[in-house]
């Protein structure tokens, strides 16, 4: 657990570059009722947007962990994030030849239609590094 500008910070998950198209999930509370809070980072292009009230249930990110091990193992098929509180959406895609498309969808409320959607492209060398960091954020205990 580590402070992140005043929110206390259970674990986090960077999906990209950071200096560049990423996806960045922090985690900022424990969970309550299987569920956790998460502020949902997202930068894409000259797009960027970010989200404080992101909530997912316990084993959500760590099932996304398994299927990226998964694309990891392979290099060829699809991760995929889809929580119950779809915050944010992502789709992994690897062609086998050891890229990786990442696709997504944020959005803040879902009342309204206002969303970011994303497309970039990360190399399958981040995907290790991704499914530990998914795994700590949200660990099995």
């Amino acid at each position: 657990m580590t402070r992140f500008q005043e929110t206390t910070v259970y674990g986090t998950v960077l999906i990209g570059n950071a200096g560049g198209d990423h996806v960045f999930i922090i985690r900022t509370s424990r969970a309550v009722d299987d569920w956790f809070g998460a502020i949902v980072e997202v930068r894409s292009d000259c797009w960027s947007g970010k989200m404080k009230g992101c909530s997912f249930m316990r084993g959500e990110l760590r099932g996304f962990a398994n299927d990226v091990r998964q694309l990891h193992r392979t290099l060829l098929g699809i991760a995929k994030l889809d929580p119950i509180e779809p915050n944010v959406t992502l789709t992994l895609t690897g062609d086998g030849k050891g890229h990786v498309r990442v696709e997504g969808l944020a959005r803040n409320r879902f009342e309204t239609r206002n969303s970011l959607a994303f497309d970039f492209e990360i190399d399958q060398t981040f995907l290790m590094g991704l499914a530990e960091g998914l795994e700590r954020a949200d660990p099995a205990d």
